[in-house]
């Protein structure tokens, strides 16, 4: 308490992940030390962050909320994989854009199937948002999120709630629709697969013989994203091989 008998207010810059705000702290402690006697259990998040210094900053930005509590501060999913059980956390917040991306969220799945993973500063894209899904994320936070709704938006998240925009729950409900077709037989392989536009780019030119690194060039995108996409793609066609993939492509472009 400063000498006028007012509470102490700290001001702290902060830019994370893109989102550049002043965020004012008013005596946080207080706030905290009355959730618990009101016998409420704080959610612990583990951050994973390529850039540390900004995991310390949105974790200081999280634990501004009373009902969060962050246990842990990663760079890389396998870190987090290694510390989660020690740590005992609900929630893993994901930097969207760390190097292992929806690779090594499927990874740290396969080794850890109990964790809960919430993808943070993701593209709000049909595309994006179903290979988020796929990969095995519980919720997302889209790039456009304000510094202020985090907390409250990973708290609904664990929760069972996810907020979406109107032209993304559009686009979940036509791809829906798409591979409804399949239980019918309305539908070819190739198509029921329901695969994003970069699978069916990366399809085209595995058919023509483009190794990853071609196709990265191709496209415009990193080598760790072109392997991303051809793993969704042989996944979602359930084929082993590169070759399989012209394979699908002929029958569906010459139905039987």
């Amino acid at each position: 308490m400063d000498p006028s008998g007012r509470n102490p207010v700290r001001v702290f810059p902060c830019s994370v992940a893109g989102w550049e705000e002043i965020a004012v702290e008013t005596d946080v402690a207080l706030a905290q030390a009355g959730a618990r006697s009101r016998g409420g259990r704080h959610l612990r998040i583990l951050v994973v962050w390529g850039a540390r210094f900004l995991g310390e900053s949105l974790a200081e930005i999280l634990e501004r909320d009373p009902l969060v509590s962050v246990v842990g501060i990663c760079t890389d999913l396998s870190e987090a994989v290694a510390l989660s059980p020690a740590l005992e956390a609900d929630v893993a917040l994901v930097d969207a854009r760390i190097p292992e991306g929806l690779a090594g969220v499927r990874h740290a799945l396969d080794i850890a199937p109990g964790l809960r993973i919430v993808a943070c500063a993701v593209r709000e894209t049909e595309e994006d948002i179903v290979a988020w899904a796929e990969a095995g994320v519980i919720g997302y936070i889209p790039r456009t999120a304000s510094v202020s709704d985090l907390a409250r938006m990973i708290l609904d998240i664990h929760a069972g709630e996810q907020s979406c925009s109107g032209r993304v729950a559009a686009g979940l409900l036509r791809r829906i629709a798409r591979t409804g077709g399949q239980s019918t037989g309305r539908d070819t392989p190739f198509r029921a697969a329901a695969l994003t536009k970069r699978e069916r780019q990366a399809a085209e030119l595995i058919r023509s013989g483009l190794s990853d690194k071609e196709i990265a060039r191709q496209l415009n995108i990193s080598l760790a994203t072109t392997k991303s996409h051809v793993h969704n793609l042989l996944g979602k066609l359930n084929v082993r091989r590169r070759s399989q993939v012209a394979d699908h492509l002929r029958e569906y472009e010459h139905p039987h």
